[in-house]
């Protein structure tokens, strides 16, 4: 059986990183630190905040899925709909030969290894974050990975429009309105999100051990 605190340690040393370079957003970039006619202050804070998100969530992924394979159990006996992962290239492979006969029968054909498969063979591209870790994105992830999204659901609208919705913005060049932003109130939003995450892939470790 894994190593259960070695797991969990990894994730709150992760989470304990993020949260100072949170922290030195915070001091780099705070209103007290003179005017930003610009906005480029602002504009900073809202990309490196957002990277943190998803650099933190991708980190939970690997540790999460480091502690299944290390687990050894099939894919299929840990959570059903994580055979998406499995099957993934088949999918693709599906797709590419536009679902021809020929295809569907090498599909079938390859169906008892894939049910069989451990996590050595898991794509974990199928839910990692792909710079747009949206409620929709994490909704999605969390159902692959039958994870609760309770603890989640009352930031969804925050989620969206300030984390990613402004990153998004800032980086394709909009101009997102930014005269009553909150640096501060953004980053301390974010680092709690970050706790919230790392205490749902922690419960999910301690379900599945």
């Amino acid at each position: 059986m894994p190593d259960i605190d070695r797991y969990f340690e990894e994730i709150d040393a992760a989470r304990i990183r993020r949260a100072r370079e949170l922290s030195e957003i915070k001091r780099n970039f705070s209103a007290d630190k003179g005017p930003d006619p610009a906005g480029v202050n602002s504009k900073a804070a809202i990309v490196l905040t957002y990277a943190n998100w998803e650099g933190f969530y991708n980190e939970c992924i690997r540790s999460y899925l480091h502690f299944l394979m290390e687990r050894g159990r099939k894919v299929r006996d840990t959570d059903w709909m994580l055979l998406v992962g499995t099957f993934n290239r088949d999918f693709e492979a599906l797709r590419a030969k536009n679902h021809s006969a020929d295809a569907k029968r090498q599909f079938v054909a390859d169906l008892k290894a894939h049910l069989d498969c451990r996590f050595d063979a898991f794509d974990s591209t199928i839910i990692e974050a792909r710079s747009n870790l949206n409620f929709e994105h994490l909704s999605y992830n969390y159902s692959v990975m039958n994870f609760d999204l309770t603890s989640i659901q009352k930031f969804r609208n925050r989620l969206d429009k300030e984390l990613v919705g402004w990153r998004h913005s800032v980086a394709y060049g909009d101009a997102p309105d930014l005269n009553s932003f909150d640096i501060v109130g953004h980053v301390d939003f974010t680092a709690h999100l970050l706790i919230v995450t790392a205490d749902n892939f922690q419960y999910a470790m301690v379900e599945r051990m």
